[in-house]
């Protein structure tokens, strides 16, 4: 049995909603990423929204709250608290978090862990599906290298992983939790070593990516793995699997990096994002471009949003003149582009012969 897929899509597992957008051309999101805060405690230096300048912005407690409403309305199936800033900056993340859940709408969090006390754990963890930590160092101070924090940075976060899982053990919680390693040079030599410190905090999993390149963030990567020894690198770390702990070692993103076998985007139907300023665009690439925005939930419902002039306009955009070739290699609807790119135009013959 497949317990986690990172690296494809689960628009399969629901035929209702891929059908209308066939048939309409248009559709609900299923999924929303919402970044609550633009501030971060920690300045990892593959940062993907560096460039942003981590603004001091949060998203407004009551409008959030009703926006959790809307969103639910519209037949929304998970959100995953993230963004361009750390989630649990934000002093009514717990607060948003059980909103969505009452509402009936899947919730996951991304969190490099460091402000995850015990009180706060025990009330958002019931109320999770997953909380995946950001975790990118082996040590101490390779972790603090990486992140850019102090090394005792690196100790609050292994032991406030310990405490999530004595936490879900004890309350018999479903939430996974689980850990992302980013590969990268300067964090290589050490992942063994973080694979080996996730696992002894009893964690579900171990995730490792590569680093995606964006044009405008600080950190820019001279030199990609050879084959060779990213496949020693990726090895090494699955050898320390076991039946209660998984290695998530993301070979497919780091093979197909950066291919794309289809030239529009179809995926912004399904997946959608609101950053800290209120702001719902297209995708993290562009949630700062106004070109790609499709309005304020401060001025707007977020049906009245999506259904806008203004949203139908950059809708025909990606699906018509964007060229996705110039788009930042692996983002999040790349999958969902390739299967709605194979239904909208196959590229077999005689389909009805199944």
């Amino acid at each position: 049995m497949i317990k986690y897929n990172f690296d494809g899509h689960k628009l399969m597992y629901h035929p209702d909603r891929v059908a209308q957008y066939l048939a309409d051309g248009d559709c609900y999101p299923l999924y929303m990423e919402i970044s609550p805060v633009g501030v971060c405690n920690h300045r990892c230096i593959f940062c993907a929204y560096d460039f942003i300048g981590y603004p001091n912005r949060k998203l407004e407690r009551e409008r959030t709250l009703l926006l959790l409403d809307e969103l639910a309305e519209c037949g929304l199936k998970s959100i995953l608290f993230a963004g361009e800033g750390e989630p649990l900056i934000h002093p009514d993340i717990a607060e948003f978090i059980l909103r969505a859940r009452d509402n009936g709408i899947d919730v996951g969090l991304f969190t490099n862990g460091q402000l995850l006390k015990k009180e706060l754990a025990e009330v958002i963890l019931p109320a999770l599906t997953f909380i995946r930590f950001s975790f990118n160092g082996g040590n101490r101070d390779n972790y603090a290298a990486i992140h850019s924090v102090h090394p005792d940075a690196f100790d609050t976060v292994v032991e406030n992983i310990r405490e999530a899982v004595l936490i879900k053990r004890q309350a018999s919680l479903q939430a996974d939790i689980g850990a992302q390693f980013v590969l990268i040079p300067e964090n290589s030599e050490y992942i063994l070593a973080a694979a080996e410190t996730i696992k002894d905090c009893g964690a579900d999993y171990l995730a490792i990516k590569p680093f995606i390149q964006r044009e405008l963030q600080s950190y820019q990567l001279q030199l990609q793995f050879s084959n060779e020894l990213l496949e020693e690198l990726l090895s090494s770390v699955e050898n320390i699997a076991g039946s209660s702990f998984n290695v998530i070692a993301r070979r497919d993103t780091f093979q197909n990096y950066g291919v794309r076998n289809y030239d529009h985007c179809y995926g912004a139907s399904f997946i959608t994002v609101l950053n800290s300023a209120g702001v719902i665009s297209t995708c993290l690439p562009y949630w700062e471009q106004p070109e790609f925005s499709f309005g304020s939930i401060y001025e707007h419902t977020f049906k009245g949003i999506w259904n806008s002039d203004r949203r139908k306009s950059v809708k025909a955009h990606l699906e018509c003149t964007l060229d996705t070739h110039g788009c930042p290699p692996n983002c999040r609807p790349n999958a969902v582009n390739e299967f709605l790119s194979s239904l909208k135009y196959p590229q077999v013959k005689h389909i009805n012969f199944i």
